[in-house]
């Protein structure tokens, strides 16, 4: 299909309205009233590289469309009105409408050609996109705003995505996502062989396989996966939400099962595992990286200075969940944190937590420092004769309707505010200001953990509080939705 073909066919609109994900672009408060709703719909080419969009506004359009990252701006070819009329687009991708009538449509085309990294992974003729490269956004939306997105692609291709799907077959698909698909990053994926679909408990669970020589067949990964989704069940006993995404991307062969996990939340939660071809069945039921990525859907989307919170956060769980529903043992759990602990030590003095966490300047310490906060925190509440499993879920209805990104001291003052008592927030604060690592000796040793090398541990049921580390990783009867 030719670039004008794509532009010139596009019959219908589907609309949505837009707000920031990755670079912001700031617009004057004079541009126009916040748009109501926008339809788009958008038309994929057969050899998945060139996307043709057209949008549509109810009411008043905007002046301006923007994108949502840099990364957008160079996949831009070129952007029309509805007549044909070429619209003017700057370097940075914004797109001037000028003032159109209200219930307007603008067209606009993108080359995926010339995206790369992680926000367009291709698998022979399988492609995995984020919408980042290829929604434009209005710069202002009104609160109550409607988001239609249709998706035509080739025939034989199926539309994966974990934006809810009111109406769609292969090839054509309706989505109606929230406002978040503007403010964060999506997984869109187009594949051959259609996406498993799986309810566990009282979640949907999509799997979208794209092309690659997996050593285990389509059925083991779908079992990988349903028991990874229950093991991040057993934080609180169900999982956090009605229906999860995921991408599996085969990679080339490697030591470990999974080589790179990434969770996207916009317009609904989606994780992109890549995965190494050569990784067996029982290697990637016990492996770590899909409960690390769906335990971070426990919590709302944090500031990019909190990342040492909601990774710390997510590394803890991914050892002590996998225990509870027995896809590792306690031993084996309890010997990773040490040698994780051990992993992020480091001598002398740091800038502050906050501060490598907004700068990604030393990971090893941003995860296993934050995973000391949060054991921390969970032995503190037990010790109290409650966990922080608990208070996760109680929180769990004052951040689930939010779209945006939370402050990690704002999510632990509420929590703190329903368990009585401050106590998670200022650990956080203490931890947050630390230049020197944590003492995880004392702390693993009054848990009864002792390390003896070689990820082995030997445990000490006289420590002080050995019933806390038995009952961290203690299984749980009911482990997904009262199953």
């Amino acid at each position: 299909m030719t670039r004008a073909t794509l532009l010139l066919t596009l019959a219908s609109c589907a609309a949505v309205p837009s707000g920031p994900a990755g670079e912001r672009t700031e617009e004057p408060e004079r541009l126009s009233p916040p748009v109501e709703g926008v339809r788009y719909r958008v038309r994929v080419d057969e050899a998945l590289r060139r996307m043709g969009i057209r949008v549509c506004f109810d009411g008043r359009p905007p002046e301006v469309l923007v994108p949502m990252s840099s990364s957008a701006a160079r996949v831009l070819v070129g952007a029309q009105g509805d007549r044909g009329q070429p619209l003017r687009h700057e370097p940075t991708g914004r797109i001037e409408l000028g003032r159109l009538g209200r219930g307007a449509c603008v067209r606009y085309e993108v080359d995926l050609a010339r995206a790369g990294g992680r926000q367009a992974v291709r698998r022979g003729s399988d492609l995995l996109v984020a919408q980042a490269l290829f929604l434009w956004r209005p710069p202002r939306w009104a609160p109550s705003v409607r988001i239609a997105i249709e998706i035509e692609g080739p025939p034989g291709v199926h539309v994966s995505s974990a934006w809810p799907r009111p109406t769609g077959s292969q090839g054509r698909v309706l989505f109606r996502p929230d406002r978040s698909v503007w403010k964060a990053p999506g997984n869109v994926v187009f594949i051959h062989a259609p996406p498993l679909h799986v309810e566990v408990g009282s979640t949907q669970l999509e799997i979208a396989i794209l092309e690659g020589e997996l050593a285990v067949a389509r059925a083991d990964v779908e079992r990988w996966l349903t028991g990874a989704l229950r093991a991040a069940s057993a934080m609180d006993g169900r999982f956090h939400r009605p229906q999860v995404h995921v991408a599996v991307v085969p990679v080339g062969p490697g030591s470990r099962p999974v080589a790179f996990g990434l969770v996207r939340r916009g317009g609904g939660p989606s994780v992109m595992l890549l995965v190494h071809e050569n990784a067996g069945a029982e290697a990637l039921a016990a492996d770590w990286t899909a409960v690390h990525e769906l335990s971070h859907l426990a919590l709302p989307r944090m500031h990019r200075e909190d990342r040492w919170i909601a990774e710390g956060f997510a590394t803890y769980y991914q050892e002590v969940l996998r225990a509870r529903a027995g896809l590792i043992t306690p031993q084996e759990a309890w010997a990773s944190l040490a040698a994780g602990f051990e992993r992020g030590r480091f001598r002398g003095r740091r800038p502050t937590l906050w501060r490598d966490a907004e700068r990604m300047a030393d990971v090893g310490r941003i995860y296993w420092a934050g995973a000391a906060f949060v054991l921390d925190a969970d032995v503190r509440f037990r010790q109290r004769g409650s966990s922080l499993d608990r208070w996760i879920g109680r929180f769990r209805p004052s951040w689930q309707g939010s779209t945006d990104a939370w402050r990690g001291l704002e999510v632990l003052g509420r929590i703190d505010r329903l368990f009585g008592q401050p106590l998670a927030r200022p650990l956080a604060i203490r931890y947050g200001r630390m230049r020197t690592y944590p003492d995880t000796d004392t702390l693993l040793r009054r848990l009864g953990v002792r390390s003896l090398g070689d990820r082995r541990v030997q445990f000490d049921d006289e420590a002080p509080l050995a019933a806390v580390r038995r009952a961290i990783t203690a299984p749980r009867d009911a482990v997904v939705n009262a199953e």
